[in-house]
């Protein structure tokens, strides 16, 4: 069985679309799948590794849509796939490769990863409207089936009036051994990831000025928009206990986790939200808002899943920092448990070869497939 996933962008800071997807490939290749990723990859960035699964061609330097001649290429003289994952849309590789796999009759999935969401669709909106009708549409439409990470993304999916199969599979977390917990409260809560409006950074930091614990700090960690970059910090301006950390990645990263006492996500829209199941499997309860698929840190008992408005952000951190110390370690095992048992690499893996092996032996159907 050969498949071929393809992303537009694998560098080692586009986000969690990319982690997410070369975990997933990596997983396969290691149960005897063979599974490749194409990309584009300009000399500016650093792809997120060098895998011999992973194949880049040039990324040119023509605005959002990143037309490219070379990609197309790459598919047409390398036509011996069975299968065509497309990650993410709205950019010329992921219509190109769907519009190959139908001009040679091949099977293939879109994964949106949350693009579809209607606070995604807000930004930018009358170019991807535009492109939606013109292509994705289309894309979308004529997929074999479409995946999902989360039952609101079918939600949404299903509203906007797609009837293609709909496969609920998370995305992987990889760990490689079971962190020790019991450890010491650093007496910290962070913010890890991009940097956009649609995080709602600066909910958190009014909320956190509002609670005023001086034993805490607020530690935000990530890189992206540089104006809104500004805007978080003339919101921090004269708070000591208020740090930003710029982007962190590989052992840096896993340290700055390793000293938060609580991770807080108050995007305004988040499909998945990779940096909740890393805390997580750190032992690191979790506040997550509303606009995040995690509802499950209240059923596992292993964080608070709120509203994101000020006033309840402020609220829960709150009643985060007055925990007592063993009901945070026991919410932090749950929360290691929960990873565990739902979002191993090995378990997602599995999963999706079985999606596979439906789509091209007809195989039985999946119980995590949904029909309309």
């Amino acid at each position: 069985m050969k498949i071929l996933h393809t992303i537009t962008g694998l560098g080692i800071n586009s986000g969690g679309p990319t982690t997410c997807t070369y975990n997933l490939i990596k997983g396969l290749n290691r149960e005897g799948m063979s599974a490749d990723i194409l990309t584009l990859h300009s000399s500016e960035k650093k792809l997120i590794a060098n895998d011999s699964f992973i194949y880049s061609v040039p990324s040119p330097n023509n605005g959002k849509l990143v037309y490219s001649s070379d990609f197309r290429k790459f598919l047409t003289q390398n036509n011996n796939y069975l299968l065509y994952h497309i990650n993410a849309i709205w950019q010329y590789p992921s219509h190109c490769t769907a519009k190959f796999a139908r001009d040679t009759k091949k099977p293939y999935l879109i994964t949106p990863h949350g693009m579809l969401y209607p606070q995604a669709l807000k930004y930018s909106k009358w170019v991807k409207k535009f492109f939606f009708y013109l292509w994705f549409k289309k894309d979308l439409e004529n997929a074999t089936c479409l995946h999902v990470t989360s039952k609101q993304e079918m939600y949404f999916l299903r509203e906007m009036g797609f009837k293609n199969p709909i496969a609920l599979i998370p995305n992987p977390i990889v760990f490689s051994e079971k962190p020790v917990l019991g450890k010491e409260n650093k007496q910290q809560i962070g913010f890890i990831g991009r940097f956009h409006l649609i995080k709602n950074i600066e909910s958190l930091i009014e909320a956190f000025k509002r609670v005023n614990n001086n034993k805490y700090s607020l530690v935000i960690i990530g890189s992206g928009d540089s104006m809104y970059e500004k805007l978080l910090r003339e919101k921090s301006s004269g708070f000591d206990n208020i740090f930003f950390r710029g982007f962190l990645d590989g052992k840096e990263k896993e340290d700055a986790f390793r000293d938060l006492s609580y991770l807080v996500l108050p995007s305004h829209s988040e499909n998945f939200g990779m940096v909740v199941p890393e805390a997580l499997m750190e032992g690191i309860p979790v506040i997550a808002s509303k606009g995040t698929p995690w509802e499950e840190l209240n059923t596992h008992n292993c964080g608070w899943w709120v509203d994101n408005d000020v006033d309840t952000l402020a609220e829960t951190i709150e009643i985060a920092l007055n925990t007592p110390e063993e009901k945070r370690q026991d919410m932090g095992r749950n929360g290691q448990k929960f990873v565990i048992e739902n979002y191993s690499v090995e378990v997602v893996t599995k999963k999706m070869i079985r999606l596979y092996e439906w789509i091209l032996n007809g195989s039985e159907k999946p119980e995590f497939v949904f029909y309309i």
